[in-house]
């Protein structure tokens, strides 16, 4: 996908969730019964996570002086959406029993491209272009991927003790991450087989752009190459 088309993306997505953002915190006002209540404050918490998202690469600027790349940030934002926006929000996690797997697959591979990015970050410092031995770059990778998922994991299970929420899905009446007090949990093992599914589906994701940066690693470094020579003659 081009920059350009991911710039417009990116636009769409902010007008759009400024215009939910705006119609839910009306909607608020005038709800009365406490479970549309609620609901309708939990859209809006993922709409302001989702903004923020959306505005962080501005936030990295000026606090670390690093420039994300909008190939990198585009499809964060694209994956936040999914996730946030479509998954909690409109409640896709309840209604397609698929999507959290599919987001957590993808999640794998987003994270991986997105260690490469810090590697290629780090290494700016001596050099225009990744020249790493490529079996520590695919250990990186693959590492990278597990630690922040598992990171995401301990998130998802702070927040369903706060918040009595299901994103772990532990529930065996709902997949939603709202539930409600007829809700019944799992029990034993069947309580972490979410949780285990998730990190097996990052790692699958991670280790698909691993063995491929082995595979292609030559010809991956020779285009970062060229890359950092161009940018140099500029």
């Amino acid at each position: 996908m081009d920059r350009s088309r991911l710039y417009r993306i990116k636009k769409f997505l902010f007008v759009f969730i400024s215009i939910l953002m705006i119609a839910t915190l009306i909607r608020v006002f005038f709800i009365k019964d406490a479970k549309r209540l609620s609901t309708s404050i939990f859209q809006l918490v993922q709409y302001c996570c989702f903004m923020i998202i959306l505005i962080s690469p501005r936030l990295i600027k000026k606090r670390l002086n690093i420039s994300v790349p909008i190939e990198i940030h585009g499809t964060i934002a694209i994956f936040a959406f999914s996730a946030l926006v479509l998954g909690d929000a409109f409640n896709f996690y309840h209604t397609f029993p698929w999507w959290d797997s599919l987001l957590h697959f993808f999640s794998g591979i987003i994270l991986s491209f997105i260690a490469l990015w810090i590697i290629k970050v780090i290494m700016n410092e001596k050099s225009k272009y990744i020249y790493m031995n490529r079996y520590f770059t695919a250990l990186f990778v693959v590492t990278f991927s597990l630690a922040l998922g598992a990171f995401w994991e301990i998130c998802e299970f702070t927040c369903d003790g706060i918040f009595h929420t299901n994103s772990q899905q532990y529930m065996e009446t709902t997949r939603g991450t709202l539930i409600g007090k007829k809700d019944v949990p799992l029990v034993g093992h069947e309580a972490l087989r979410d949780t285990i599914k998730d990190l097996s589906l990052d790692l699958a994701g991670s280790l698909i752009v691993a063995i491929y940066g082995i595979v292609r690693y030559d010809h991956i470094a020779k285009i970062e190459k060229e890359m950092g020579e161009d940018d140099d003659r500029v």
